[in-house]
């Protein structure tokens, strides 16, 4: 399998970065809410789009930078604080920053923790997270 992603050793503590963005459509809504069974939600300023869905949209913005392509061996743990609404035509980016990394034992893996912060188009936060992985060593290869 050829690995494109980071391995631990990329991912020190204080490494940061950040995703395109990504609107959220009314397709993505329907798709969503037509998979879970997950009630309508209307709102006086639109259609609110689930906190489930901000944190699929959240972990694929963050999946999309390519730092897990073959080198993610486990999400360990999730955690996520909602601050406000996200509608239907909002405009979702994500952050990261690694707060902690600790390899292993053997070397051949690592726990690198990921705290994830979303903004809609105007800045404002939507949602934090922590995000816990297990992540490839490059000792692994070696």
């Amino acid at each position: 399998m050829e690995v494109l992603g980071l391995h631990f050793e990329d991912l020190p503590a204080g490494k940061a970065g950040g995703s395109v963005p990504r609107t959220i459509t009314s397709s993505d809504l329907d798709f969503f809410e037509e998979m879970t069974l997950w009630p309508k939600c209307e709102t006086p300023e639109g259609r609110a789009v689930p906190e489930a869905l901000v944190v699929m949209i959240s972990a694929g913005l963050m999946t999309r930078q390519g730092i897990y392509e073959g080198t993610l061996l486990g999400i360990i743990g999730n955690k996520w604080k909602f601050k406000t609404t996200v509608l239907v035509g909002d405009t979702l980016k994500m952050s990261y920053v690694v707060t902690e990394a600790s390899l292993s034992r053997s070397k051949e893996k690592g726990i690198v923790i990921f705290k994830m912060t979303t903004t809609n188009q105007h800045g404002e936060i939507v949602a934090e997270g922590e995000m816990k992985t297990m992540m490839l060593a490059r000792s692994s290869h070696t």
